[in-house]
């Protein structure tokens, strides 16, 4: 086991001592040089909450940028800073945490809760006395829209096809599940609580809709209990599959189920190119 650990702090130090400022980090981008740090700009995760809820940031540099966890980093001499921002080029501040509210947690910022003004950029530093590396991450938190238990902007997306089955995962909660147990997660749709069909059922995390019909559309949000804090997630399902259009004969109106292919479909040997897809 020690020659282990021994072995990856010595891999760990080539790699730092072999990293360049434009060398590419597993597809995470570019990096460049600046205030004698290789600095990796805005990570493509990005964290978005509704206030009150907690949030886990973790540190992306451990994941994607260095062959490295935290612990390993540690044993290598490297130390991990915090610090906020506003925005791009905006100056930075050491972040003081708490150790209530906001703490940090080896590789993590946990916020216990979160509030609008802990919205902006945290930038994750490594560094020694001869190496440094940086990455920023983005926060988000907002408030629910007028009258809902979401914010529009911060919902997930999925699509599902008429008549086929479909699955809702409850996304990004795996920072508040705890091993061996399972997640006791409430769904709502349009923020009501709903009695729901036979064919809709319920594993884990996921809500199952074995038939997918038309009324299915709509905006599903998930519930789930961390500590004293509620963690909500919304998902907007669109269905598609079922094409309708309006055909006048003799003064009336009748809508046909039809199969369409592309931009094109023809019925009583009519070409259609207008039609409203549900």
């Amino acid at each position: 086991m020690v020659t282990i650990l021994a072995m990856q702090r010595l891999n760990l130090k080539s790699q730092l001592s072999s990293l360049h400022p434009s060398c590419s980090q597993d597809g995470q981008g570019t990096g460049y040089y600046a205030d004698g740090c290789t600095d990796w700009s805005v990570d493509y995760k990005k964290y978005q909450v509704l206030v009150g809820e907690p949030v886990r940031i973790k540190c992306a540099l451990f994941y994607g940028y260095i062959r490295a966890n935290y612990s390993l980093a540690q044993s290598a001499g490297l130390s991990l800073m915090w610090y906020k921002s506003s925005g791009p080029g905006d100056f930075e501040e050491p972040i003081a945490f708490d150790g209530t509210r906001m703490s940090k947690e080896e590789d993590s910022i946990w916020f216990r809760p979160t509030v609008v003004q802990d919205s902006g950029l945290y930038a994750c530093v490594i560094r020694n006395s001869t190496y440094c590396m940086k990455v920023s991450i983005s926060l988000t938190v907002g408030e629910n829209d007028t009258g809902l238990c979401y914010n529009s902007k911060m919902k997930y997306f999925e699509k599902a096809e008429l008549s086929k089955s479909k699955e809702i995962s409850c996304p990004e909660i795996e920072d508040f599940l705890f091993p061996f147990r399972e997640p006791e997660i409430l769904w709502y749709k349009e923020c009501k609580s709903k009695t729901w069909r036979s064919s809709i059922v319920f594993k884990k995390d996921t809500l199952v809709i074995r038939e997918v019909r038309e009324d299915d559309i709509g905006n599903y949000t998930c519930e789930l209990k961390y500590g004293f804090f509620v963690v909500r997630r919304t998902t907007e399902l669109t269905v598609t599959g079922y094409c309708s259009f309006s055909v006048i004969h003799q003064k009336s109106s009748r809508k046909w189920p039809l199969v369409f292919d592309d931009a094109v479909m023809t019925f009583a040997g009519v070409l259609y190119s207008v039609w409203t897809i549900w």
